[in-house]
């Protein structure tokens, strides 16, 4: 049973950390803001409709994908409330802004991550677990790359890296212990969580990312730029 939490852990950090990785190349990029969190909408929308969204549809079928969206959606109008009662003191108002966009997308990633670790746990020791190990790996690149992206941009640096890695990859860790321990089976109820994820982050990408980078420019740069954010998750997941 000791092992399902300790694979599950190293392989969602080893995805999340490369893609934090990839975050600090991009943060680089001196294209400006609208050209970064327009990419980093696009980003991020690639991977609610390449990934997120057909996982929960197969897990809970199309009925339980609304419903979840629906209390998502509650659920992002909370936390935004509560991120808008906490006085962030910074010298600029756009690292506020990437500040509370990468922890509510931390937060959400997190929620999606302790279902998806009981799916893990119950199939460890299996054909199905060991593929599944490899595409946590290879699906957590693209999610570290959203979460640090703003992070980055706000000036954060290694240790939060650390940090967050830590804090992201701890879900799938309790997540795997209690699939393994317990052999959960309940596809509907873990597809309800991953879509309160999906509907925290899609709103983090439209409200705080994306409609930030139409004000810097306009919407058919913005539009262009998150397309190609879209295909680049394409191109990756495919």
């Amino acid at each position: 049973m000791s092992t399902a939490w300790i694979m599950g852990a190293i392989a969602s950090a080893l995805g999340i950390g490369v893609g934090g990785g990839l975050a600090w190349l991009l943060k680089g990029i001196q294209k400006g803001f609208a050209f970064t969190y327009s990419l980093c909408a696009g980003l991020i929308i690639g991977l609610l409709c390449l990934e997120m969204i057909p996982e929960s549809i197969e897990l809970g079928g199309w009925i339980i994908l609304i419903i979840g969206l629906g209390f998502g959606l509650v659920l992002f109008h909370f936390l935004h409330q509560i991120m808008n009662n906490i006085i962030i003191i910074t010298n600029s108002n756009r690292k506020e802004i990437f500040i509370r966009s990468g922890t509510l997308l931390a937060i959400s990633i997190a929620i999606h991550n302790f279902p998806v670790g009981i799916a893990l746990g119950s199939t460890l020791g299996t054909d199905l677990g060991g593929l599944m190990l490899t595409t946590l790996i290879l699906h957590n690149i693209p999610e570290g790359i959203i979460v640090f992206t703003p992070l980055f941009l706000a000036g954060f640096g290694l240790l939060s890296w650390i940090l967050i890695t830590i804090l992201v990859t701890f879900p799938i860790a309790v997540g795997s212990l209690l699939g393994q321990a317990f052999h959960i089976n309940m596809p509907s109820l873990l597809a309800l969580l991953i879509n309160l994820a999906i509907a925290i982050i899609f709103m983090v990408a439209i409200r705080e990312i994306f409609l930030e980078a139409v004000k810097e420019s306009n919407l058919i740069y913005s539009t262009i730029i998150g397309l190609v954010g879209v295909g680049i998750i394409y191109l990756y997941m495919n």
